[in-house]
């Protein structure tokens, strides 16, 4: 490769950190998986997830059940991050 040839991986990577869509795409990635992860009951009571650097917000619409997530979020961080890599997400807000 000369001076002017790049790994497409690369410029996609830096564009992805420029237009702030790296975030994004791992949102939609938590999005994707939260119903195997979480299972149906809690996957429907999900009102929004969002991500935020490392850190995943999660808001739901029942009192009780925000209660047990919160209780679990451990357990949660961690099936996340061993479903998704490593330090995928390092904290989770529950709303």
């Amino acid at each position: 490769m000369n001076n002017k040839e790049k790994n497409i991986g690369d410029v996609l990577n830096k564009m992805m950190d420029k237009y702030r869509l790296t975030s994004k795409m791992h949102e939609l990635e938590i999005v994707n998986v939260w119903e195997e992860i979480t299972g149906v009951l809690v996957a429907k009571h999900t009102t929004k997830l969002e991500m935020r650097g490392k850190t995943l917000y999660a808001w739901f619409d029942q009192a009780p059940l925000k209660n047990e997530i919160f209780l679990r979020r451990d357990q949660l961080l961690k099936a996340i991050n061993d479903r998704l890599g490593e330090n995928f997400i390092e904290k989770i807000f529950i709303g």
